[in-house]
């Protein structure tokens, strides 16, 4: 839409054509020499201005080399590094000493190995190394028998001797160190050797390779590592195709090859760290960025441009100053024009839009009708915060060029502030065009967006009003249609809702909600119960789960997962679970020596001073911190923000233990677990519910257990209800199992009589043996 035909025609009209100029009168000779020293007062600023970008450019080019180079090099040594984590999985493990030490499994190897490696780690040569010889070989993720198999022992064995020399002296010192201390002989077991593992840059059969090299040792000690020298799990990558593409994707660097020689002027490179300092030398090159050369580029033609624009004006100046009454008239009027247009996307401003709306509403009836769509963009304060305001303002100013497409003639796009906006489509009495132009525009937000060089993805919620259906009041719609936003992103964001009368009776009863969460919070209204938490064996109680209960005075109990999503909408969170662990803490701190289990979500986890405030609770409360367990959810690991990283080391740090929840539910991403070592893992109830009803429910809590046994990781099965699921459980060697079997969220009474009772019966502090029964007949 026109904004000048928005706007009413109230801007000043521009000047008719052939409107005749005053006389300009012509300036002596003081005038040229004012123009020409003004002249000369810029060039020569333009000039130092020039030579001092050359400089800088020069120098930031040549930091720009440097820091690459470094950076290069740094990852060459960390893929290096990184083989071993690819072997260890397959050398370190019973399995595998079995099967090659003692007899060669050639398709259980190449299994497990040589085409493990080659699918999910895009190693192209696999060995094992039998003593001097080859015992199985893989190409490319093929199997080939070993005397056919290409293999450059001049390469590859000396990595293999280093590994088999370090490994014999290694067993060496375990055996003289068990021998001095005297331990009594064990047939049935060995003394633990640690796997011994080498890695470099060679040339293998003339063409540069990453060699990895690790002994294949046991890892619980079932099978007895053999006296004479270990089998060696050798991996090959060449660096050519795959190795420079993951570089490339890493790095982002543009155009790496490997060369023989020394890199061109317009190629950067680094020399290949080959193990051997008498290889014949090879470079890892690519195209560098100079960001001085291309911020030079960018800035002299604007430096030219001011000079010209400089020297324009200061000859406009004296050769029309006549003109200066007229010009000041017409930049009135562009001011005045330019108060209706955003500066930043050039749509309609808020003033623009109510101005438009208002008419607009004066002209609607039933069959020709006037739709608002609201739209609030998702996820832009996380561009903001990651990529910086400029580059949310670049963003912003393209998604208001493409929703200002999207109007059509006779409608309005305006910017409504921040990340919303505000579109007008004239729409007929068919309620189903209403919803065509939103599925459009959810496409047109969706589609990919090229900022700076970079594809940035933005999704948005829309929320839409009809006028006259819901109002002839320009505020009103507006107001609703933010409503309608508001149950597009409750119902999970990228969504498109048309305004319901119920949506407002909703919305209003989420915020008598947050009222009344709060008046609970700050006054007593809510209370923590307690579910147990028993070992395997479905007997003895080791710990309970604090959970927060809210029984409302008129509606009764209000079900958590209505208020907690509410607490953490309105803010609410932190405060509620500061709350739930001050108070567990008091009622259980008598409790001998049972574990607590307490809830924290990731906001929380965005305070500075997190570990701080627990610390300060315990002291508090006197709680021992070895008791208590904080349990969060996978998705504040996959968010990677290193403060919560920070804080969770600093809360080990003091002795809590970290429980990693409903694991399973979301990304469950090995990497994460890795990375920051948890103590526990809780399966999540869904699997556990499916046993004995699928097939792959049992399968994957096998293969959970296994992983955290082998990771030193404690695991607890939630939602355990039968004793099928009990005995299943039992089988695979879970830890510890919670559920509505052994009792529900139950209050600290319950518990302290419990105690109590087995107190009695045993003698001790602590209950041992669980009464199955006691808390589940009085909670449910």
């Amino acid at each position: 839409m026109n904004l000048g035909e928005a706007s009413g025609g109230d801007e000043p009209a521009a000047s008719p054509k052939g409107r005749k100029r005053a006389a300009i009168p012509r300036f002596a000779g003081p005038g040229d020499r004012i123009i020409i020293a003004v002249a000369l007062v810029v060039v020569a600023a333009i000039a130092a201005m020039g030579a001092f970008s050359l400089v800088a450019a020069e120098r930031i080019d040549a930091a720009s080399r440097q820091r690459w180079s470094e950076l290069v090099t740094e990852t060459l040594e960390r893929r290096a590094a990184s083989l071993e984590r690819d072997l260890a999985s397959f050398a370190h493990w019973d399995e595998s000493v079995l099967r090659t030490a003692y007899f060669l499994d050639v398709d259980w190897v190449h299994r497990n190995f040589g085409r493990w490696l080659h699918d999910s780690q895009k190693h192209d040569r696999s060995y094992i190394v039998l003593d001097s010889r080859v015992g199985y070989a893989a190409i490319d993720g093929e199997l080939v028998p070993p005397e056919k198999a290409p293999f450059d022992a001049a390469a590859i064995m000396p990595l293999v001797r280093q590994v088999q020399d370090a490994y014999m002296a290694n067993a060496a010192r375990v055996a003289a160190e068990v021998e001095q201390r005297g331990d009594p002989p064990d047939a049935s077991a060995s003394p633990t050797v640690p796997p011994v593992f080498r890695a470099g840059y060679v040339r293998h059969e003339g063409r540069p390779v990453l060699i990895g090299a690790i002994s294949i040792t046991p890892d619980y000690g079932r099978v007895i590592s053999p006296t004479r020298s270990p089998p060696v799990a050798v991996t090959v990558l060449f660096l050519e195709g795959k190795f420079l593409g993951g570089l490339a994707s890493e790095l982002h660097v543009t155009g790496p090859q490997l060369a023989e020689a020394m890199p061109a002027d317009d190629r950067m490179g680094v020399p290949i760290p080959f193990a051997d300092p008498n290889a014949r030398p090879a470079w890892l090159t690519w195209i560098p960025e100079n960001p001085g050369s291309l911020l030079l580029g960018a800035l002299l033609p604007a430096l030219i441009g001011t000079a010209v624009l400089l020297l324009a004006a200061a000859a406009i100046v004296l050769w029309y100053a006549r003109r200066a009454t007229y010009d000041l008239a017409e930049s009135e009027a562009l001011a005045s024009r330019l108060a209706y247009i955003d500066p930043l996307c050039g749509l309609a401003n808020r003033a623009m839009l109510m101005r438009v709306l208002a008419d607009r509403l004066t002209q609607v009836t039933p069959c020709s009708r006037l739709a608002l769509f609201f739209v609030d963009l998702d996820g832009f304060k996380d561009i903001n915060d990651t990529l910086g305001h400029h580059f949310g303002d670049l963003l912003l100013a393209e998604v208001g060029s493409r929703l200002n497409a999207r109007v059509g003639k006779g409608g309005l796009a305006a910017r409504f502030g921040g990340d919303e906006f505000v579109l007008l489509i004239p729409v007929s009495s068919d309620d189903a065009e209403i919803e065509r132009h939103g599925e459009a525009l959810l496409a047109t937000l969706a589609e990919p967006i090229q900022v700076a060089g970079q594809t940035l993805m933005i999704g948005g919620s829309i929320g839409a009003t009809v006028a006259p259906d819901h109002g002839l009041s320009a505020n009103e719609l507006i107001r609703l249609a933010d409503i309608a936003v508001y149950r597009a992103k409750a119902e999970g964001r990228g969504a498109f809702r048309l305004f319901q009368p119920e949506m407002e009776s909703d919305l209003r009863h989420r915020r008598e909600v947050e009222i009344e969460l709060a008046h609970a919070l700050k006054h007593g209204g809510l209370e923590v119960h307690y579910q147990p938490q028993l070992a395997a064996d479905g007997e003895t109680l080791i710990g309970c789960e604090a959970l927060v209960r809210w029984m409302h005075p008129t509606r009764g109990a209000i079900p958590p997962a209505e208020f907690m999503p509410i607490a953490e909408q309105a803010g609410l969170v932190t405060e509620l679970d500061m709350w739930v662990l001050r108070r567990a803490c008091q009622q259980a701190r008598n409790w001998g020596n049972l574990k607590l289990g307490v809830n924290l979500s990731p906001v929380d986890f965005r305070l500075r001073n997190l570990t701080l405030r627990i610390g300060e609770i315990l002291e508090e409360t006197g709680f021992d911190p070895r008791r208590l367990e904080i349990e969060i959810t996978e998705n504040l690991l996959f968010g990677n923000h290193p403060d919560a990283f920070n804080e969770l080391a600093g809360l080990r740090s003091r002795g809590v233990r970290i429980a990693l929840d409903d694991f399973g539910s979301g990304y469950s991403s090995l990497g994460y677990i890795r990375r920051f070592r948890v103590d526990s893992i809780k399966i999540d109830k869904s699997f556990t519910q499916n046993i004995g009803r699928s097939d792959d429910a049992p399968a994957i809590i096998d293969c959970v257990v296994r992983l955290a046994r082998a990771l030193g990781i404690t695991v607890t099965a939630e939602g355990v209800e039968t004793r099928e699921q009990l005995r299943y459980l039992q089988t695979v060697g879970c830890h510890n199992v919670q559920g509505f079997l052994f009792g529900a969220a139950a209050p600290a009474s319950h518990i302290e009589t419990l105690i109590a009772r087995t107190a009695n019966v045993s003698g001790d502090t602590v209950p041992r043996q669980w009464v199955r029964g006691t808390v589940t007949s009085s909670a449910r």
